[in-house]
């Protein structure tokens, strides 16, 4: 006759444990930027009787990802994983502001494995508001395994190709406004642009 207590007991406390997490937590939708036309991206869970700006403050140390392909719906572009991080909430929903960009790990180490160098820079840009944006770049150098030449990786070649991007970048999106600047970032304009700029260079 005692067994059956002590496990009726243990259902007691799991049930008050459920309902006491229910009666003091919620969730809330989260939304993705105006430019991605606040798509849901998820929920957070956070607590129901601490006030507004403690639960902001709470949610907004959160760093949240999530791939470009689910935004806008091509899967081509999954490798692209736009950083977000919440700044403002409401009853239902808590919208997200940009916080960086990355690649995904396994795109970076497929491009380690096939034969081209992996280079980087970072350029800043000025927004229509005045305001300064970091841009990070990331491109490959193909290796010519048919050719004699020793441009794969020289240091001098970077720099000529950095100087390039720059400029090109600089042209196309300086003093533009910060969702303009996000869009083109998160697509392929300034890619397919570098590399017609690089071309007629090389002719």
């Amino acid at each position: 006759m005692v067994q059956p207590k002590k496990k009726f007991s243990k259902q007691t406390k799991k049930i008050n444990y459920l309902e006491k997490f229910k009666n003091t937590k919620e969730w809330k939708i989260v939304i993705a930027p105006k430019i991605f036309e606040y798509k849901i991206i998820g929920y957070i869970i956070n607590n129901k009787y601490t006030n507004n700006s403690g639960r902001l403050k709470e949610i907004s140390k959160r760093n949240l990802e999530v791939s470009l392909s689910e935004l806008i719906n091509d899967y081509s572009s999954y490798y692209k994983i736009i950083k977000l991080q919440p700044y403002t909430m409401n009853k239902m929903f808590i919208r997200t502001t940009f916080n960086g960009f990355r690649l995904s790990y396994d795109f970076i180490f497929s491009m380690v494995l096939k034969p081209t160098k992996l280079v980087e820079f970072s350029i800043k840009i000025n927004t229509l508001k005045k305001k300064v944006v970091e841009i990070f770049v990331l491109y490959t150098i193909t290796k010519n395994l048919h050719s004699n030449s020793i441009t794969y990786g020289k240091r001098s070649r970077i720099r000529k190709i950095n100087r390039e991007s720059i400029l090109c970048i600089k042209k196309m999106l300086e003093n533009k406004p910060i969702d303009f600047i996000y869009k083109i970032c998160c697509s392929d304009v300034i890619g397919n642009s570098i590399k017609r700029r690089s071309k007629r260079k090389n002719t």
